[in-house]
């Protein structure tokens, strides 16, 4: 039934494996145990378990691998589980747990959370946020379905949810834009005047976009990272996906 994809650069030591196999076993949820290695990544494994019938996959990791594997999980009627180890605070969150032990305590309950993710035009996803790559300053285009906008920007959150980030609807982004100056910022506040919601500013020279899709472009590519994984780079296509993640949570769950 359940089918573990471990990537064991992220356990503290080789015995955290055997530590964590136990605790499943002792919970009644033992599976088959696999590697991510330079021979099968998570995505092929992720594959292979499904062509094998197991109704959950399970990653136990940290972002990067947990991504990979709803890269394959996005639409399918199985479950997907997790077990973080170095896993975001954003994803613990999510998951409703706080440590390894939790979230494999979640597994054995099977509270399935349905929910649309993040996703680039290059196809990757992404179940919590994303931010640019970028040590200084640079000029960015936001080109929504109504409208454009430009600023220059100290930083940017392309959120599918994150712990900070009021989600309102399943179904939107949040793009969290930090310009330079409050004259940036000012551009947001005229598209507001049009566009209702949609779009809030403060006096931080932050301002919160919601929508479903949009592109973003800069003069050089920039990395969009998801922790400390690049997943894509401008100029890109980020949107929400159409399918639906079965991912098993907890009733704590954010």
């Amino acid at each position: 039934m359940y089918y573990y994809i471990f990537d064991i650069k992220k356990c503290k030591k080789k015995s955290q494996v055997e530590a964590i196999k136990d605790y499943l076993v002792g919970l009644g949820i033992s599976g088959e145990f696999t590697f991510i290695s330079s021979a099968q990544n998570a995505e092929e494994l992720t594959e292979l378990g499904l062509k094998r019938g197991y109704s959950t996959i399970v990653a136990v990791g940290a972002d990067d691998l947990i991504n990979s594997v709803a890269n394959k999980m996005i639409g399918r009627a199985e479950a997907m589980g997790i077990i973080p180890l170095q896993a975001s605070n954003s994803m613990l969150t999510l998951l409703g747990s706080s440590d390894w032990k939790e979230a494999a305590e979640t597994l054995r309950f099977r509270r399935i959370r349905e929910m649309n993710i993040g996703k680039t035009g290059s196809g990757e996803h992404f179940l919590t946020s994303l931010n640019l790559g970028i040590k200084s300053p640079m000029e960015i285009t936001l080109e929504f379905k109504d409208f454009i906008a430009q600023a220059w920007v100290k930083d940017l959150i392309i959120s599918n949810y994150h712990p900070e980030i009021e989600k309102l609807s399943p179904e939107f982004l949040d793009v969290v834009v930090e310009s330079t100056k409050k004259e940036d910022s000012s551009i947001f506040k005229v598209f507001k005047s049009f566009f209702g919601p949609e779009i809030k500013t403060n006096e931080n020279n932050m301002s919160l976009i919601r929508a479903r899709s949009f592109r973003i472009f800069s003069k050089k590519p920039i990395p969009l990272m998801s922790e400390n994984k690049i997943i894509a780079k401008t100029p890109q296509l980020v949107e929400t996906s159409d399918e639906i993640l079965r991912l098993i949570v907890s009733k704590s769950s954010g």
